[in-house]
């Protein structure tokens, strides 16, 4: 079995430059680890950031996957794809997919396809669910036309049953794709030892999400605020790779300058990070809180606690499945979150205090491959 795989674009300021850089990606970097078959189908990029959208490039994400389409029916008009061919997605929500189905249908070619579904329309507080008056009808039938679809948490299996996307025997619990020695490769020893000497001398949080509503950084700023009630010797970070924090809410970012002015001694803005920047702030950081209204299990999580950062997540929908309730707050309690960080900022983490954490997700990539091989998943997540 070969792999035709038909990764997201990568951009600067999203994970996708983790999951399929431009190079190797997490995924990929674990096939060649394994001696995977597989062959790469690049997209062509419309634009190099996101210009519209939070997530992907409202123009681009359309112009990349019909790239994609492109190139696997020439592949298939040449007779360079057959029936012992699989092709894997990497996102769920790929434009074109239904003109595959077609072209097998009519030439008797049918190689198995996965793909990944991160959220969709399904989830009420995905950015897609407004759109789901025509969406839900795209996921059916894509969730027909698929071998296997693989998700990140019994939540979301769960809300691709009940909304009839996919079926018991094509929804894999897997986890998320993820490669925690690829991740400790960024950084050398002697940039591992002084940020971790920075985290031993300062009582730094690192945000990591990215500010927008769904996300919740006004939750995260009320946070701030309580907190500076009892401690003034926190420093919060707030991190982007992209040039500038952007949001499609302007209030949003209105409400960060005010709490910037308010308290310049203790938040900080970090912007244009690289990777290996942004993997020293999570070195230097003894707690990485998340106060996200959706959030099925994220890159994020994996990377924090691969830097041994402490996570803090609301306990909401898959949390509880990946962390124990002293990782978790009430997110209908301000208090609870303010009262998290103030009860564990004095306790200095270690890199091996949560590897529990990613490395179950370091096996999905062969939870995923045993079913695209043999349509059964031998290494169950969260077991």
């Amino acid at each position: 079995m070969r792999i035709v795989y038909v990764p997201l674009e990568p951009y600067k300021e999203r994970y996708t430059c983790q999951l399929s850089a431009p190079i190797i990606g997490w995924l990929e970097s674990r096939w060649i680890e394994n001696s995977v078959p597989y062959i790469r189908i690049e997209g062509q990029s419309l634009n190099k950031e996101i210009k519209t959208g939070s997530v992907l490039d409202a123009c681009g994400r359309g112009y990349w996957c019909n790239s994609q389409i492109m190139k696997i029916l020439r592949l298939l008009n040449n007779q360079e794809i057959n029936s012992n061919d699989c092709i894997y997605f990497d996102d769920f929500w790929h434009p074109g997919i239904e003109a595959l189905s077609y072209a097998f249908h009519l030439t008797g070619i049918k190689p198995k396809m996965f793909a990944m579904l991160h959220a969709q329309s399904i989830d009420i507080f995905d950015f897609t669910y407004p759109m789901r008056y025509w969406m839900r009808y795209f996921e059916k039938g894509i969730g027909k036309i698929l071998d296997g679809i693989f998700v990140t948490s019994t939540c979301l299996k769960d809300l691709c049953l009940y909304h009839n996307v996919g079926n018991e025997n094509n929804v894999f619990l897997c986890g998320l794709p993820y490669n925690s020695n690829e991740v400790l490769s960024h950084l050398s020893k002697r940039e591992i030892d002084e940020a971790f000497q920075y985290r031993k001398e300062n009582k730094q949080v690192i945000f990591t999400s990215r500010w927008d509503k769904e996300k919740c950084p006004n939750f995260f700023l009320e946070t701030i605020h309580m907190v500076m009630r009892e401690r003034k010797d926190i420093k919060f970070v707030i991190t982007t790779s992209a040039r500038e924090l952007r949001s499609n809410d302007p209030i949003l970012l209105h409400c960060l300058n005010y709490y910037l002015n308010k308290y310049p001694e203790n938040i900080v803005l970090k912007v244009n990070l690289t990777k290996e920047g942004y993997y020293k702030e999570l070195v230097k950081s003894r707690i990485q809180i998340n106060t996200s209204d959706q959030d099925f299990v994220s890159w994020t999580l994996l990377e924090a606690t691969t830097w041994g950062c402490r996570p803090l997540y609301p306990y909401f929908l898959s949390f509880p499945e990946v962390l124990p309730n002293d990782f978790m707050y009430r997110k209908n309690d301000l208090f609870s979150a303010a009262l998290e960080i103030v009860t564990h900022i004095d306790q200095v983490p270690n890199l091996k205090d949560f590897d529990w954490v990613y490395h179950q997700f370091d096996w999905s990539w062969k939870r995923m491959l045993d079913v695209m091989q043999t349509g059964i998943m031998e290494y169950p997540l969260y077991a």
